[in-house]
């Protein structure tokens, strides 16, 4: 194992920003990939994935498993994670809004261009996502079309969901995005809730990670096997938001069947205590994501719903 220094930046009021990467084994013997974790102060399962992959790994290195280059980056945004924020706190600012970067340009440019030249080159790319909003999901992996995606080698994982859509413009300046443009077969994790560690969510996401590398020759070492991935495109998720807004009592988990009438939860009235609203499937499907706050706000997305159609 190699730990390597692949971000310096000097503060003018506390001690700099440094980004390490672990690196196992040698390109020459096999595939290339790079894992990128927590690029959010408040990603904390991501952060916990990427360091238990790297105990993972060193402990498989030492038994001669390695076969490929492993490139791991545990945490970026090293100053969000120890402040307690989520983006970038001088200037709230996402670095994963910044790709492919600009050298001479803001911090978070400069971070985001340092990071991207580290990442430049490896056949697979993964990146460990949180949510963006007040929610908890399955697993699932995450990839747009940029014309350079590799549907097959997400398979591999063997994760439950692959929600395969067109990307948005916003996401054109996203580290996904921009790595498949340079040709390296990247894709995205989302899991968990963010701010807290799902022992259940990053169990299951080190798994597939391990998984992975083992069918795709990086690892020589036996695995279980996983799901079948369901890919899932926009069309398929059904999308059920709040009619008032209150206190959020859920009444399933995510993962859960349900069929079209079946309650999903109720909002109550915060102060009298009135009961609103029942929250009803409209289709049948699997429970996907779902509010994860106790109080929720009118047409805040309650649950959505993956459906075979």
């Amino acid at each position: 194992m190699k730990r390597i220094e692949i971000i310096n930046i000097k503060s003018p009021n506390r001690a700099p920003l440094i980004v390490e990467g672990f690196v196992f084994g040698e390109e020459t013997k096999g595939p290339s990939l790079a894992v990128v974790g927590a690029m959010s102060g408040d990603h904390i399962n991501q952060l916990y994935v990427a360091s238990r992959l790297v105990e993972y790994l060193r402990q498989k290195e030492e038994e001669g498993k390695i076969i490929g280059k492993i490139l791991v980056i545990p945490a970026v945004n090293t100053y969000a994670l120890n402040m307690g924020e989520t983006f970038w706190p001088l200037d709230k600012t996402d670095i994963n809004m910044m790709f492919p970067g600009y050298a001479e340009g803001e911090t978070t440019q400069r971070i985001a261009a340092k990071l991207f030249e580290a990442l430049k080159g490896f056949d697979y790319g993964i990146i460990l996502e949180g949510r963006r909003d007040q929610g908890v999901c399955l697993p699932y992996v995450k990839i747009i079309q940029s014309g350079y995606e590799d549907i097959e080698s997400a398979k591999d994982m063997g994760i439950r969901f692959i929600h395969y859509r067109p990307y948005s413009p916003i996401e054109t300046v996203m580290l996904q995005y921009n790595w498949q443009l340079w040709e390296t077969k990247a894709l995205s994790i989302v899991f968990g809730k963010n701010g807290m560690i799902d022992h259940f969510s990053t169990g299951e996401v080190k798994g597939a990670l391990i998984r992975f590398m083992a069918k795709r020759g990086m690892l020589n070492s036996p695995t279980f096997e996983g799901f079948q991935s369901n890919i899932i495109e926009p069309e398929d998720i059904t999308i059920i938001k709040a009619s008032f807004a209150g206190i959020f009592d859920s009444s399933v988990t995510c993962g859960t069947f349900v069929q079209k009438g079946d309650l999903l939860g109720r909002i109550t009235d915060a102060l009298s205590g009135a009961k609103l609203e029942k929250v009803i499937a409209p289709c049948e499907g699997v429970v996907t994501c779902q509010y994860s706050h106790p109080l929720i706000f009118q047409n805040s997305i309650a649950f959505r719903i993956a459906s075979v159609k």
